[in-house]
């Protein structure tokens, strides 16, 4: 994975915490679907606010092809309540200015520089994003807070993170949607590192794997012992960019504890993974790396 896609990973990921809001335009002025910035604008701060179903609708038919709105929206979580308004608030900090827009009649890319609102900074005034903790709060103080997050965006006393960013849109009738290219899925190589178990035989199912968040796959490992005595071998699994790591899951693996392969034999082991629906947008790749280690 590239450096620009890892970077694009975190932006997308503090998309998903508090969500970016691309310029400051009032809540309730039209969006002109004609204008592609504030096409991205509009999608930015429904994401933002975790407004899934806002989000949607700014989406390309070639995705929605591939993703319809309930499991989008399955995959994603929503805030609701106050959680909602407060997402809303903090939103109203993010800056946004295009830096250079390209493209046909028919399609855009428009590279954006942005500041974001620091999630782990602003976690603490925010009930660390605790929609159970921010819904139970009383009217005297959601005003209180909603006021203090005013206070801090008119102070410039709200944490920021900077960074620059590009979006691809396509024209539908007279009309630019998002284009994520959802089709594409999320390709994820597999490697085997056996430089500390040379004694052993080993061959994976396949090599790669493209996937579509939310979708299971399984990978089969046959490990063969040539020499005269039993070999205990204990599996690690490695998954790269660590920044996104955790969106692939182990749902069922059947050499998590070392497995022993007795003389001359062969023996076959399958894991089962999940990627998660909620992984960002903007990654398209994965690689899952399996470390043999003898055990003495």
């Amino acid at each position: 994975m590239t450096l620009s896609t890892i970077r694009r990973t975190l932006l997308i990921q503090f998309v998903l915490v508090l969500t970016v809001v691309v310029a400051p335009i009032g809540a309730q002025q039209p969006i002109d679907m004609g204008d592609p910035t504030q096409v991205i604008q509009a999608y930015l701060r429904a994401t933002y606010a975790r407004d899934f179903v806002e989000a949607y609708r700014f989406i390309a038919a070639e995705d929605r092809k591939v993703r319809d709105l309930n499991r989008y929206i399955q995959q994603r979580g929503s805030f609701n309540g106050f959680t909602l308004e407060v997402a809303r608030k903090v939103s109203e900090s993010v800056q946004v200015g295009v830096v250079k827009k390209t493209g046909s009649s028919n399609h855009a890319q428009v590279a954006i520089r942005y500041k974001v609102p620091d999630p782990k900074k602003i976690a603490p005034l925010v009930l660390d994003w605790d929609p159970y903790r921010l819904n139970s709060l009383s009217a005297g103080e959601r005003g209180e807070l909603l006021k203090t997050l005013d206070r801090n965006k008119r102070d410039g006393a709200i944490a920021m993170r900077e960074g620059e960013e590009k979006f691809d849109l396509v024209k539908e009738g007279d009309e630019w949607r998002m284009f994520l290219n959802w089709a594409a899925g999320v390709k994820i190589p597999l490697q085997l590192d056996l430089s500390k178990s040379a004694d052993l035989n080993v061959g994976l199912s396949k090599n790669e794997v493209v996937v579509q968040p939310g979708d299971l796959f399984e990978v089969s490992l046959r490990i063969k012992n040539p020499t005269s005595q039993a070999i205990t071998v204990r599996i690690g699994h490695l998954v790269a960019p660590v920044e996104i790591a955790d969106y692939l899951d182990f749902v069922q693996c059947g050499f998590l504890l070392p497995v022993t392969i007795q003389p001359g034999k062969e023996q076959e082991y399958s894991g089962t993974y999940l990627l998660r629906g909620s992984i960002p947008d903007g990654v398209r790749q994965l690689s899952l790396n399996y470390d043999f280690r003898i055990l003495k």
